[in-house]
């Protein structure tokens, strides 16, 4: 089902990336979003009785995407502290183990964000080994998807990596109305979209599932929500993957941080490979002098945008530096985007037509709202002069990777609705190793997570060595629609069909790779 896999690795890496001013007067003091957090773990079995022991009905998912899968709602607390109060609908999809005489229980599937909807993830898996031996479950997490979704009424403000002095004031600006929007829409619900409370929701499945334990399958985001499960629940997590590991101790605005410096290091990757390669592509024998022509044709597109480039609704600088960001990080298509580039860069007509992307459901695109929600459980600074002063730094420092998107201010800031508890400190105790996948060039979850969350969780680390994409296991090639990992492939079904823990390993990722698509430049080139 090669289109069904492009459409989730389109919502994968997507909520992966996601897996992003003097108005001192309108933020709320320190105190205001300073919580004591909950005892650890959950109310007792007791008291979530008539959670547990609900009745899950399957059916026929009623949205045209889920084709071939199972779906039901069940209901959670809004509050786990109070859990005779207001309650949540959950919504989740089953696609059912093709072997039932060697099936050994549910895999649960999150592919990341936050805010990434779930319950398009079993189709991933379908027709794989594990779903052989394991009925695949997507469950939107609380506040996302069909998951009594949060809705501010405004729309996320999103800052250029690029943006000016006076971009940044107004993006504040927009960050305190979103902010206020949220609060006075959501208050309420604001408060417990944590991620404890999302692996609570999981444990209510399982228990009204009639499940002993969850295997759990976790890209990006969900590398920290499966730990949750496993640090409140020891004794009913299995196995269990993280892939594309965020660092334990960079909840999480740091983690966001952190794909500035990484992407821009794939830039200088692919710079220094590009510079090697002047005698086919043109750019210049200077790594330098190649981002030089990058700065111009970024200044250009701002002056006079493009929109007679194919699937690209108007090209101006900020689109073009995302689409360095991306070129940068895929060195199995380094050949591909330098042409495509080039044509940018000489101002030249692009050929192709048109492809026709398919259409989601609006209840499966990321939920910016929740994903606003989950990231304040971790603390966030109160000084608006520390946004400013990094924003301006990763903006010049990190144009083409994601400059001042995370640097800006954050709903965390402004909000007087800050989570009721704050993030979970991950530990393993009591449940088995887990398989840790990272790559070392990542520019969304930076490597550095992957081994801390092994070290943290005391498993294997499965790293992807030169390689600069997101999300490996079973997820398909964006390119070709093909499984693009085949060890990482064998290494991880071998972890969950048979229990096979291996020692740190490594994977090779996609090699960059000659592509014919490629012509010389005709660009006069500058002298040196």
């Amino acid at each position: 089902m090669p289109r069904a896999r492009n459409t989730i690795r389109a919502v994968a890496v997507a909520t992966a990336t996601g897996l992003a001013l003097s108005l001192a007067a309108t933020l709320p003091a320190a105190a205001d979003h300073v919580t004591a957090p909950l005892s650890p773990g959950s109310p007792p079995d007791s008291a979530l009785a008539a959670f547990h022991d609900q009745e899950i009905l399957w059916a026929e998912c009623p949205e045209a995407e889920l084709a071939g899968l199972e779906c039901t709602e069940f209901e959670v607390p809004l509050d786990y502290a109070d859990p005779d109060g207001a309650r949540l609908t959950v919504a989740a999809s089953r696609a059912a183990a093709t072997d039932p005489e060697e099936r050994r229980g549910i895999l649960m599937i999150n592919p990341g964000g936050p805010g990434g909807a779930a319950r398009l993830m079993p189709l991933v898996l379908a027709g794989t080994p594990a779903h052989g031996a394991y009925d695949l479950i997507g469950m939107d997490p609380r506040g996302t998807g069909a998951s009594s979704p949060l809705d501010c009424g405004v729309e996320f403000p999103m800052i250029r990596f690029r943006a000016s002095d006076a971009q940044i004031a107004a993006d504040t600006r927009e960050k305190i109305r979103y902010s206020r929007a949220c609060d006075a829409a959501e208050g309420d619900r604001f408060p417990h979209m944590t991620s404890a409370n999302t692996a609570r929701d999981m444990d209510v499945f399982r228990a009204a599932t009639g499940e002993d334990t969850v295997n759990y399958l976790g890209y990006s985001y969900g590398s920290y929500l499966g730990p949750v499960y496993g640090s409140l629940f020891p004794e009913r997590l299995d196995r269990s993957v993280l892939d594309s590991s965020v660092h334990p101790d960079e909840i999480w605005r740091d983690v966001f941080l952190g794909q500035a410096p990484a992407g821009t290091a794939n830039l200088e990757r692919y710079t220094a490979w590009l510079a090697e390669r002047d005698d086919v592509y043109g750019f210049g024998t200077d790594p330098e002098e190649i981002v030089a022509l990058f700065d111009e044709t970024s200044a250009r597109l701002d002056e006079e945008p493009r929109d007679d480039v194919p699937n690209v609704e108007l090209l101006d600088g900020a689109a073009f530096d995302s689409l360095v960001f991306g070129a940068s990080r895929a060195q199995g298509y380094w050949d591909a985007n330098a042409w495509f580039l080039q044509l940018l860069v000489e101002g030249e007509p692009v050929p192709g037509e048109e492809v026709e992307q398919p259409e989601l459901d609006p209840v499966f695109d990321t939920n910016m709202d929740l994903f606003s929600a989950v990231v304040c459980e971790a603390e966030w600074p109160d000084r608006l002069g520390l946004y400013h002063q990094q924003s301006r730094e990763y903006r010049d420092a990190h144009p083409y990777s994601t400059g001042a998107l995370w640097t800006a201010p954050q709903a965390c800031t402004f909000t007087r609705n800050a989570p009721t508890e704050k993030a979970v400190e991950l530990e393993r105790d009591g449940y088995p190793e887990a398989l840790v996948i990272a790559a070392d060039h990542d520019a969304n979850t930076h490597y550095a997570g992957g081994p801390a969350m092994a070290e943290r969780l005391e498993s294997p680390l499965l790293t992807v060595t030169d390689e600069g994409g997101h999300g490996f296991y079973l997820l398909p090639d964006p390119y070709t629609g093909e499984l693009g990992y085949p060890c990482v492939n064998d290494v991880v079904d071998a972890y969950l069909l048979d229990g096979a823990v291996p020692e740190d390993t490594e994977c090779g990722g996609i090699p960059a790779r000659p592509n014919r698509r490629c012509r010389p430049s005709t660009r006069t080139r500058r002298s040196s």
